[in-house]
């Protein structure tokens, strides 16, 4: 996330910073997705998920804080001083397993026992812990910091798993607005070319040069152009209002207008079509959702190291050296004086630690099964939305011809009307024709560009390509 902040850095030099953005009067898809990706609150909510993972790396890492610890025990009856017990520490515990120990002991009291019998001022100690067989390779705090560093991975491709999600969703409702604003302008010429027609041919009515059922058959296909003319406002306002979602600017507030037009939909350009397919394999390996599971079995490996680890007996060594409180160096004893011990446990059926170890076993199992099917269904998906994306590109070269074809219909229609070969029903079909046909091209052209956003959205391809003309 830190290097999509960079990027977007760079794009707001390149497209001009916010303001500048807003005072444009052209809304390119490039400077809109960098407003999204600047300000929209799930974009802020990706990168405090990367923060998260920072966070749970130093919260892992606590566990091999070193710690200090004072216990103090004292029993005073009918004025006798029973005992006075006390005992300070600092505890180090290292990646090694083991554990550095150091403290002063200081007991007193008429009635102290003789074992916690100690020299007049006390007792320092110093020394080690060791466990020989379990946690000797790896125990619970070294478990949880390697998972600690996975974890930071895994809620970076959360992160970027988010952002390509308010990436789509953000692209698909902008080539609505813009499919919207280009139907609006064909419906327009199309109803101010039928109001022509209807005052031409009303007039050539009231002056006798034409039938009541021409200047009929013109109002009806004006009132039909009005309807959808009407029904196009409505469509465009929800289009814009829902644009409208995703602009919110730096104080967290959501835009109120959009105040621009939208890019032109004929001068869109895909240069990274090519390079796409040649990287489609390598871009699908690093999709966030495969590292994810991969992160999720690498973490179920050391849960299952763990429980491997808890078949073997305890046994821990502790030693220590102790020393009383020397006024020189030349009274410090050395090696002489020390006290140790050793502990050891061991389950005789281990019907615990192997149940336990078995389901972790079948998890990690079932997990990878989930990685295979998750890596096949990734590939499936974008080659299906690759295959989409290259037919869309078809039909509108296809369509392109078809709606030259309809406007050239259109105009000989015209001029066989004005030779009087023709009639206004014929004109009224042509023009239909035209404009369904055009509709669906704007229709195309804005699907071309939304399979080539699913298509980069199946690829889990990073912002920087989702920012690329």
């Amino acid at each position: 996330m830190r290097k999509i902040l960079s990027f977007i850095a760079f794009a707001m030099v390149h497209f001009g910073n916010a303001q500048s953005i807003a005072d444009s009067t052209v809304l390119s898809e490039q400077a809109y997705l960098t407003l999204v990706i600047a300000n929209h609150p799930l974009a802020k909510k990706a990168l405090n998920l990367e923060e998260f993972g920072e966070y749970s790396i130093l919260a892992a890492k606590g566990g091999f804080d070193p710690y200090l610890s004072s216990k103090n025990k004292q029993k005073y009856y009918d004025g006798k001083n029973y005992y006075l017990l006390s005992n300070s520490g600092l505890n180090i515990p290292t990646r090694l397993g083991m554990s550095f120990q150091a403290g002063f002991d200081w007991n007193e009291g008429e009635f102290i026992n003789e074992q916690n019998s100690l020299p007049e001022n006390g007792l320092w100690y110093a020394g080690v812990s060791v466990p020989l067989l379990q946690g000797l390779l790896i125990d619970e705090n070294r478990a949880t910091l390697r998972k600690a560093f996975l974890d930071k991975n895994y809620y970076e491709n959360q992160s970027q798993l988010l952002m390509n999600n308010l990436l789509l969703e953000a692209s698909n409702y902008y080539w609505t607005w813009v499919q919207m604003n280009y139907k609006k302008k064909v419906i327009e010429e199309a109803y101010q070319f039928t109001m022509t027609n209807f005052i031409n041919y009303k007039t050539a009515f009231e002056q006798g040069d034409k039938p009541a059922i021409d200047t009929l058959e013109a109002y009806i296909q004006l009132q039909n152009f009005a309807v959808q003319r009407q029904q196009i406002a409505n469509d465009l306002q929800s289009a814009r209002l829902t644009l409208l979602t995703f602009l919110w600017n730096e104080e967290s507030q959501v835009a109120q207008e959009v105040g621009k037009t939208p890019t032109d939909i004929n001068a869109a350009r895909l240069k990274l079509v090519d390079s796409l397919q040649f990287s489609q394999d390598d871009l699908i390996q690093r999709h966030p959702e495969l590292r994810s599971y991969d992160i999720k079995v690498q973490k179920l490996a050391i849960d299952n190291r763990m429980k491997r680890e808890k078949l073997k007996p305890k046994l821990n060594l502790e030693y220590n050296l102790l020393q009383t409180p020397a006024t020189g160096f030349s009274e410090i004893r050395g090696l002489d004086n020390y006290n140790w011990g050793v502990s050891f446990s061991f389950p005789i059926f281990l019907r615990e630690q192997r149940g336990e170890l078995r389901m972790s076993t079948i998890k990690l199992e079932n997990t990878n099964y989930e990685f295979q099917q998750k890596r096949q269904s990734i590939l499936n998906k974008a080659r299906q939305y690759e295959y989409s994306f290259e037919n869309i590109g078809q039909q509108l070269m296809t369509y392109t011809t078809v709606v030259d074809q309809y406007e050239m219909l259109l105009r000989a229609e015209l001029r066989k009307f004005e030779i009087g070969e023709s009639s206004i029903f014929l004109i009224n079909y042509r023009q239909i024709s035209l404009v369904n046909a055009e509709l669906k091209l704007i229709e195309l052209k804005t699907k071309y560009r939304m399979y080539y956003r699913q298509w980069l959205h199946s690829l889990g391809a990073s912002t920087e390509i989702w920012l690329a003309e």
